[in-house]
């Protein structure tokens, strides 16, 4: 029997590989990577991949970076 996966969870590790690719791609490695993975992160939260036991949190300033 094939276990149904949801289109949320689906659409969230689409845009994780996304931002990982981009993250892959960015050279030379700098500011511009740091967020594509910050993003890879927060998709692949929002797919459910999490470290059990780990609680995190994200916040609207960790996807987009500090500004000084």
């Amino acid at each position: 029997m094939a276990k149904e996966i949801s289109q949320k969870k689906i659409y969230a590790m689409h845009r994780m590989a996304i931002a990982l690719r981009r993250a892959a791609a960015a050279r030379p490695f700098g500011p511009e990577t740091d967020r594509a993975l910050r993003w890879g992160a927060a998709w692949g939260m929002a797919a459910g991949i999490r470290v059990p036991g780990c609680h995190l949190h994200l916040r609207r300033d960790t996807l987009t970076g500090v500004s000084p």
